[in-house]
C-alpha cells in the first residue's frame, strides 16, 4: 500500500510538470502574438500618419501653383529638398489635363513626356474627383512596384491638372520600419492574392509560426501589411523544467526508501516500548499517591491505579477527557481552571494546590496536588505529571482544631470598641482586634508595635484607668479604659479598651451651637421690632420737618434779601428730611419683608449719591475717594435708597478701617462694570485687609472688629442686596488691601 501511494505521487507529479510545461508554452506563444499585433498595429498608423503628411504638402503646394505663387525655379528647389527628406519618393511632378509632364524635381520638362496607363491613373483620379487620391500598384521599368499620390489643381471648380508623387513600396519599408521591429518581425506589402509586392526582412533570421496582417490604407486597392514574428526559443525554461522534474523524482525514490528503512525501525522501538511500558505501569500501580500525566491544555494523558481508587472512576473513563473533568465538582471549575493555569504559567505555590474533587459516588475529598513539567528526551516540554494526596481526614481535624479559637475571635472581632493587649512593662502591642486597628494603629494589628496610649502607663498601681482624649485638636474624641489580666504565657498585661466618643462630643457642640443660633435670632428679632419702631416714631418728625421747611421757604419774600447760602440751607434742610423720610421708609419695608417696591433706574447717579455723601467723611479722615465707572448705559429694578446705604455703609468702613491702622496714602476705589446679565459694583481699598479670622466671621450676626460696633452692618447689607437678587462677596487684593463687591441683575426689556 505504501508503494502504491508513491507510484501514484510520481504519476500526479509527472502529469502536473507536464502541464505546467503546456501552461508556460501556451502562454509564451500568446504574449509572442500580442506583442505582434501591437507592433503591427502602430507600424500601420505610423505609415497612414506619414502618407497624410505628404498629401498635406502636397495640397499646400497644389494651392500655391494654382494661385501663382510658384515657378520652375522655385518648384524644382522645393521638390529636391522634399524629395531628399523622404528617400521613399521617386519623383514629384506637375502635369496637366492631357498628361504632359511640365515641371518636376529638376525644372521645366521640354521633352514633352506624357504620362499613359498606370502612371496616371491616379491622376485621372484626382482630377474626376477634384481631391487626393492614389493609385493601384504597378510594376516600374527596374521590376520594383511603386503608387502614386494625385493632388489636383483646381481654379473655380474646374480642375487644371495636378500634382503626381510617385512611391516605390520596398523603400518606404526600408525608410518607415524602425530598426525594433524589424529585428524581430519579417515586414512586407502583399496584394490579395498573397503576392509580395515589397518586403524588409534579416536574411540571417527564421520565419516563425507567429504572424498577423492588417489592410495598408492608403493606398489601398487590397494592399496588406504583413508580419512575421522570427523564430525564438524558451530559452532555459524547458532544460530548468525537466531538470526540475527529474530531481523531484529522485527526490521522491530517496523518500520511498528512508520511509521502509523508517518501518524497519519503527517496529524496533516499539517492541523496546512495550517493555518500558510494561515495567512504568508495574511501577505506577504499586504506588499508594495518584498519579495523573496532563498535556498542556489540561487533557489527560494516563492515570495510575492508586489514582483510580481515589475516584472510584476507571482509567477508559479518564483518559482522554479534557477540562472540565468528571471529577471536578461544578461549582468549582473557576478554581480549577485557575490552578491549570497557574501551573502551565509556572506559578505554583510551594505546598502545593489544596484542592476539593468529586468521586464518582457524589463524595468529595480534599487533595493535595504537586506537579512538575513533562520534558522529553530533546528537553521540550509537552505536558505536566501530578500526584495527589487525599488530606480529607487530616484537614477535618485541622478545621475541628480552628474552630474553637475561631469562635473565641469572631466575639472580639464583632465588637464595635477596640481591644487591645499590651505588655506590662514596655508596652509591646500583644494583641488587637480590628475595630482598635482601625481607631488606633496605622500599621497591621498583629505587628510588633509598641503602642504607648496618653495616660496608659500612668497610674501603675492602679488596676483599673480611664479617661478621654483627643488626637487632632478636637475633631476625633477617644475614651481608653484599662485594667490588668493575666496573659496566655502567664505573664501580666493591659487589656485596653478604646472606644471612639467623636460623635458624642459632636453632638454636644452641635447642642451649644444651637443654643446660641437662638440667641443671635432672638436678638435679631428685637433688633428688627425695634427698626420698625424707630421707623415708625421718625416718619412723623421728619414730615414735619419737612412741611416746616417748605412753610419757610414759601414765606420768605422774593425780595428780601438774606445772607448768602440761607435760601440753599433751607431748602438742603427740605430735601435731606425728605431723603431721612424715605430711608425710614425702606428700612421699614425692609424689616417687613414684603415685595420690595422696585423702580427702574441707572446705576450711576445712585452711586454718585452715594459718593457725594461719603466725602465729607472721607476729607475728615485724609482718604482720597475715587470713582471709575463703566461708560455704558444700563437700567436696573431697585430701591435707589436702599443701595446708596449699602454703598455708603461699605465706603464708610474702609475709611474706619484704613483710620484706624494708620494707612500711608489711604485711598478708596468705587469701581463698576456692566456685564451681559449683571451691573457689578467694587469698593476697594489699599488697607491692611482681612484677616483668616475675620473672613470666616465676616458675616456672622453681631460679631464686629469695632469697638462701639454691632455686627450688623455687613449683614444688613447682604440682605438688601440679596433682596434685588444679586450676590454680595469680599475677598483679599494682590496688594494687600479688601474688596467689598455685590452684583444685580440688569432689567429685562420691556
Amino acid at each position: 500500500m505504501l508503494w502504491l501511494s508513491a507510484a501514484s505521487l510520481l504519476l500526479a507529479l509527472v502529469l502536473a510538470l507536464g502541464s505546467l510545461f503546456y501552461l508556460v508554452y501556451r502562454d509564451w506563444r500568446d504574449e509572442q502574438q500580442d506583442n505582434l499585433i501591437q507592433e503591427v498595429l502602430w507600424l500601420e498608423q505610423s505609415l497612414r500618419m506619414h502618407l497624410e503628411g505628404q498629401q498635406e504638402w502636397g495640397d499646400t503646394l497644389s494651392r500655391e501653383i494654382e494661385g501663382g505663387a510658384i515657378d520652375s525655379l522655385r518648384f524644382a528647389r522645393q521638390a529636391s529638398f522634399y524629395l531628399r527628406e523622404n528617400p521613399e519618393l521617386l519623383t514629384i511632378e506637375q502635369v496637366d489635363l492631357d498628361g504632359r509632364v511640365l515641371r518636376d524635381q529638376h525644372g521645366t520638362r521640354r521633352d514633352g513626356r506624357v504620362l499613359r496607363g498606370e502612371e496616371f491613373d491616379a491622376l485621372w483620379r484626382a482630377n474626376r474627383l477634384l481631391r487626393p487620391s492614389y493609385g493601384e500598384p504597378y510594376q516600374g521599368g527596374d521590376g520594383k512596384y511603386r503608387f502614386d499620390l494625385a493632388v489636383p489643381i483646381v481654379h473655380d471648380g474646374k480642375p487644371l491638372g495636378g500634382l503626381r508623387l510617385s512611391y516605390q513600396l520596398d523603400l518606404l519599408l526600408f525608410n518607415q520600419v524602425p530598426w525594433w521591429i524589424a529585428s524581430k518581425n519579417s515586414i512586407s506589402i502583399q496584394d490579395l492574392s498573397g503576392k509580395i509586392l515589397a518586403s524588409k526582412f534579416d536574411p540571417a533570421e527564421r520565419p516563425g509560426t507567429v504572424s498577423h496582417q492588417t489592410s495598408f490604407d492608403p493606398p489601398g486597392y487590397g494592399l496588406y501589411l504583413h508580419a512575421v514574428s522570427y523564430r525564438a526559443g524558451l530559452g532555459l525554461t524547458l532544460p530548468v523544467l525537466s531538470g526540475l522534474i527529474v530531481l523531484l523524482v529522485s527526490a521522491l525514490l530517496y523518500a520511498a526508501w528512508r520511509i521502509r528503512r523508517h518501518v524497519r525501525e519503527r517496529a524496533h522501538a516499539e517492541q523496546a516500548l512495550a517493555k518500558e511500558v510494561s515495567l512504568r505501569q508495574a511501577i505506577e500501580d504499586c504506588m499508594k499517591s495518584g498519579l495523573v500525566a496532563l498535556e498542556d491544555e489540561g487533557r489527560i494523558v494516563r492515570v495510575n491505579r492508586a489514582f483510580c481508587d481515589m475516584l472510584g472512576f476507571s482509567a477508559e473513563e479518564l483518559v482522554g477527557q479534557a477540562p472540565p473533568h468528571a471529577f471536578w465538582p461544578a461549582d468549582d471549575h473557576a478554581t480549577m481552571t485557575a490552578a491549570i493555569a497557574a501551573v502551565r504559567d509556572n506559578r505554583q505555590p510551594e505546598q502545593g494546590f489544596e484542592l476539593r474533587f468529586a468521586r464518582k459516588d457524589g463524595e468529595f475529598i480534599e487533595v493535595r496536588l504537586y506537579a512538575t513539567p513533562l520534558v522529553e528526551a530533546d528537553g521540550s516540554q509537552r505536558g505536566w505529571i501530578a500526584s495527589l494526596f487525599d488530606i480529607t481526614e487530616r484537614k477535618r481535624q485541622r478545621l475541628a482544631l480552628n474552630a474553637s479559637h475561631q469562635r473565641f475571635l469572631t466575639v472580639l472581632n464583632g465588637l464595635v470598641a477596640g481591644v487591645c493587649v499590651m505588655e506590662e512593662s514596655g508596652g509591646l502591642l500583644l494583641y488587637a482586634n480590628p475595630a482598635f486597628a482601625r481607631l488606633w494603629l496605622t500599621l497591621e494589628p498583629d505587628g510588633p508595635c509598641c503602642v504607648l496610649l496618653p495616660g496608659l502607663q500612668e497610674q501603675p498601681e492602679q488596676d483599673e484607668y480611664g479617661l478621654e482624649f483627643t488626637t487632632d485638636g478636637g475633631t476625633s474624641w477617644f475614651q481608653a479604659h484599662r485594667r490588668r489580666i493575666d496573659w496566655v504565657n502567664g505573664e501580666s498585661a493591659w487589656l485596653a479598651i478604646l472606644a471612639d466618643i467623636s460623635e458624642d462630643k459632636a453632638r454636644e457642640g452641635r447642642e451649644l451651637a444651637q443654643q446660641e443660633r437662638l440667641q443671635n435670632t432672638s436678638r435679631l428679632i428685637a433688633m428688627g421690632e425695634m427698626a420698625s419702631t424707630l421707623a415708625h416714631e421718625l416718619n412723623q418728625p421728619l414730615t414735619a420737618i419737612n412741611t416746616y421747611a417748605a412753610g419757610v421757604s414759601r414765606r420768605l419774600p422774593a425780595a428780601l434779601e438774606l445772607p448768602a447760602g440761607v435760601r440753599e440751607a433751607i431748602q438742603a434742610i427740605a430735601e435731606q428730611a425728605k431723603r431721612a423720610a424715605q430711608i425710614v421708609s425702606s428700612i421699614r419695608a425692609f424689616v417687613k419683608k414684603h415685595e420690595p417696591q422696585l423702580e427702574r433706574v441707572e446705576p450711576g447717579p445712585v452711586v454718585l449719591r452715594a459718593v457725594g455723601l461719603a466725602e465729607g467723611l472721607a476729607t475728615k479722615a485724609g482718604v482720597k475717594l475715587q470713582v471709575e465707572q463703566d461708560l455704558g448705559r444700563c437700567l436696573l429694578d431697585m430701591d435707589p435708597v436702599l443701595i446708596e446705604q449699602v454703598l455708603l455703609n461699605l465706603m464708610k468702613n474702609a475709611i474706619e478701617a484704613m483710620q484706624e491702622a494708620q494707612t500711608k496714602r489711604p485711598r478708596v476705589k468705587v469701581r463698576t462694570s456692566i456685564g451681559s446679565a449683571f451691573w457689578r459694583v467694587e469698593v476697594v481699598d489699599n488697607g491692611p485687609g482681612l484677616s483668616e479670622a475675620m473672613k470666616s466671621n465676616l458675616f456672622t450676626p453681631f460679631y464686629s472688629t469695632k469697638p462701639d460696633g454691632m455686627g450688623i452692618g455687613l449683614n444688613i447689607c447682604r440682605s438688601i442686596v440679596e433682596f434685588h437678587r444679586g450676590e454680595f462677596g469680599a475677598n483679599s487684593t494682590v496688594a494687600g488691601g479688601c474688596a467689598f463687591w455685590f452684583t444685580l441683575p440688569l432689567a429685562k426689556p420691556e
